[in-house]
């Protein structure tokens, strides 16, 4: 990621790690579901049944587990002195640059199972009346406070009248 000039990094962060908790534990049982199946093959059929299993377990764990993986390690918001950045993907890559001086609110917001994790959602309204939501950030309180302090600096209100809309 390139920074423009006067541009500084504030933060970047990844989803909440809790995100694989069900990749995790999907892991787990998988790995006990291919240790019975392996010792379930009939004498008769082994060795080629037991890579038979082994085999499906692999490609289960690729798509169970590997995928959500790898997208939690790809995906990343990044927030500059003038910009918040967000990534995703690893063969089809995705990003979106909101300039914070376009941005006219900041909120966030918490569910029931975020609040032990310290993450949530932060929402972003635009000028043109887009609302932008980022789920899943750890440190929300952290990020909401960096954006809006940010915001509150360059955003469109800080800019004289003529400069707002170039």
């Amino acid at each position: 990621m390139r920074l423009n000039d006067g541009e500084e990094l504030v933060t970047t962060v990844h989803p909440h790690p809790r995100v694989l908790v069900w990749p995790i534990l999907a892991l787990l049982v998988l790995a006990a579901l291919v240790g019975v199946g392996l010792a379930a093959v009939p004498p008769a059929y082994r060795p080629v049944g037991q890579q038979v299993v082994a085999g499906l377990g692999a490609v289960l764990a690729l798509v169970l587990v590997g995928r959500p993986v790898l997208r939690w390690a790809t995906t990343s918001t990044t927030v500059t002195t003038q910009r918040l950045i967000t990534r995703s993907g690893v063969l089809r890559r995705a990003g979106n640059d909101l300039p914070l001086n376009r941005v006219v609110d900041v909120g966030y917001h918490r569910r029931s199972g975020d609040l032990g994790f310290g993450s949530g959602t932060l929402l972003l309204t635009t000028l043109s009346g887009h609302r932008f939501h980022l789920d899943n950030l750890p440190r929300i309180k952290d990020v909401y406070q960096a954006v809006s302090e940010l915001v509150a600096d360059v955003g469109p209100d800080s800019q004289p009248e003529e400069e707002r809309w170039r």
